[in-house]
């Protein structure tokens, strides 16, 4: 059959792709899904797209966030049945012959039928948001700084609120802190650490984190964490950046800190011996975040769109953060 699939084939080169799949015999471990939404990665796939991912190779499909419908299943797969809706680490195109041994995230959940699937799809950059608190240790005296606010970002500050703990936000566009749970939201990175000090009594935090995927939030969050505290990773340093990295080095040594990389691939789908966490049962609890409002995906999600309109999405990700701020497709729009 004849699907739609995103392909881009060079920096700034976006284009919808007519492809030909054959779902007539699926391997034992594939699963045949037709797409209903998918939403973009602003990290990985901007990345990309505009060519500042070192070693990027060109023609690439991209995305990993997708809901569909199984329409047929291969006989390994026992735990979904034909018409269930799924999430899964699908591409953005219009129909998967999916498997999720060689995916790169490697998810195939059953959805809670309750769960409308524009909002199910922001499950996934949840899940990628959880790793930010999953990897350390936390109490409740905390303070924790998240620098950048952007879906990661803004879907952390809620988990440890959740958790009970104080958060300080720090993004320059203020206007996706709105809603947020913040202790004091910082809209200036200049007087950032300054800030962060001055609010903590000169002290630090005992986690910083940073969301923002940037060499220089990783500087501040080193800057802004207390002594033995710890400093999380969360998004992916691409682009270089120059600097004298010794006094960031010696601030780790000085203050003992403890620095993680939250990857989102720490963890098993399911439970596992010698794993305390898995993604199947963090899904779940991120599925009744979202059923009961806590994390309300209408606040995430500024555009639902066509994806014949993906390349106005991928530009407006990248210079109109302001505006746009999470981006779903929705395969069924006209």
């Amino acid at each position: 059959m004849e699907v739609k699939s995103i392909i881009v084939n060079g920096v700034d080169d976006v284009r919808v792709t007519p492809e030909i799949i054959d779902e007539s015999s699926l391997k034992p471990h594939e699963t045949f899904i037709e797409n209903y939404y998918s939403h973009i990665s602003p990290g990985t796939e901007l990345s990309r797209v505009y060519g500042y991912k070192k070693g990027a190779v060109y023609p690439c499909k991209i995305g990993y966030c997708s809901v569909g419908k199984v329409l047929a299943k291969g006989s390994d797969i026992t735990h979904i049945d034909v018409g269930d809706f799924v999430l899964y680490s699908g591409n953005h195109s219009s129909y998967h012959i999916y498997d999720p041994k060689k995916s790169d995230g490697g998810i195939l959940y059953k959805l809670d039928p309750r769960l409308p699937l524009d909002q199910a799809v922001c499950l996934v950059m949840c899940w990628i948001a959880m790793n930010g608190i999953m990897c350390v240790d936390v109490k409740l005296p905390d303070t924790v700084a998240i620098f950048g606010l952007g879906v990661l970002g803004q879907v952390l500050s809620i988990l440890y609120h959740e958790a009970g703990v104080k958060v300080i936000g720090i993004d320059p566009l203020n206007n996706r802190s709105k809603y947020l749970p913040l202790d004091l939201l910082i809209d200036s990175t200049e007087t950032a650490v300054k800030q962060v000090m001055d609010y903590t009594s000169g002290i630090g935090v005992g986690i910083a984190v940073d969301a923002s995927g940037t060499s220089q939030g990783i500087c501040a969050a080193v800057d802004v964490a207390r002594k033995n505290g710890q400093v999380v990773l969360l998004g992916s340093p691409r682009v270089s950046y120059e600097t004298d990295i010794t006094p960031t080095l010696n601030a780790i040594h000085m203050k003992t800190l403890v620095v993680r990389g939250a990857l989102c691939r720490l963890f098993p789908f399911n439970e596992k011996e010698g794993s305390y966490y898995n993604i199947k049962e963090s899904l779940d609890y991120l599925a009744e975040l979202i059923l009961n409002k806590t994390i309300d995906t209408s606040k995430i999600i500024s555009h639902v769109i066509k994806v014949e309109d993906c390349k106005e999405a991928y530009h407006g990700l990248m210079y109109d953060k302001n505006n746009y701020i999470g981006v779903i497709i929705d395969w069924k729009k006209q």
